[in-house]
């Protein structure tokens, strides 16, 4: 299970600490699900509950489902008004229709990509007519993703996940409602956060860290626009992809 340092780090990347830029992600999914009017919400790859957290807050019905146990438990803490299930994206065990939005958050691309067009048309599958299946992709591009880059390049995954998306939509009766982009905004105190955050997405990445870890911070440094007199003084920029399909039918 991640620490408390791990889950910290999050917060603090994510949005979940006190700097309000950092929560443009999850603010501009909040304002897609009020623009749709909905209510039922499934949160595919749902990770350790952020989103989950957060719109149980606001009074959706929220599903999440994640192919890793550690992160549902975490999740069930974290949103204890949500229902949680351990399944992969490709394979959920929920009735077809019963959905006003279906979200992907960070997650298409962490599906493999052979399971990629599955995992998008089971989304489809239980998403009610006329509901929204949102697509939030960080994009190869960036200082957030440059400082990573030697961690774990995910150039050619996040390629993968954005064509994937564009060969569902052409292949689907829907309608494109918006396709934008999005900065978030992540603010660390030190070298050691970003890497305790990295390393919280994915525990592997400490192994690259290990190996080189004077390169790592020398990426860091030179990516970071820094702020003096701040308690979090490191600032990198992700761009992040947002598009919202409709589904108009079958």
């Amino acid at each position: 299970m991640p620490s408390r340092e791990m889950l910290d780090a999050t917060r603090q990347a994510t949005g979940q600490a006190a700097r309000p830029e950092t929560s443009v992600v999850t603010a501009k999914i909040l304002e897609i699900l009020a623009a749709a009017d909905v209510r039922r919400v499934i949160d595919i790859g749902c990770g350790r509950g952020d989103l989950a957290a957060a719109l149980v807050r606001r009074g959706y019905a929220v599903t999440g489902v994640d192919p890793l146990s550690s992160a549902v438990e975490i999740a069930r803490g974290r949103a204890p008004g949500a229902e949680f299930l351990h399944a992969g994206a490709e394979a959920i065990p929920a009735r077809p229709g019963s959905f006003g939005a279906t979200v992907f958050l960070n997650s298409l691309h962490h599906v493999p990509a052979d399971l990629m067009s599955a995992g998008l048309g089971e989304a489809w599958r239980l998403l009610r007519p006329r509901g929204a299946l949102v697509v939030v992709e960080p994009l190869a591009r960036g200082s957030f993703f440059e400082a990573m880059r030697r961690v774990d390049d995910e150039t050619e995954v996040r390629a993968q996940a954005l064509e994937a998306l564009d060969r569902f939509a052409e292949s689907h009766a829907c309608e494109t409602v918006e396709d934008s982009q999005v900065d978030r905004i992540s603010h660390f105190a030190s070298v050691d956060s970003f890497l305790t955050y990295l390393c919280a997405a994915d525990p592997a990445r400490q192994a690259v860290i290990d190996a080189d870890r004077d390169a790592v911070t020398g990426d860091f440094l030179r990516c970071a626009e820094t702020s003096e007199g701040e308690d979090e003084p490191f600032q990198l920029t992700q761009p992040h992809m947002v598009r919202v399909l409709r589904k108009l039918s079958d």
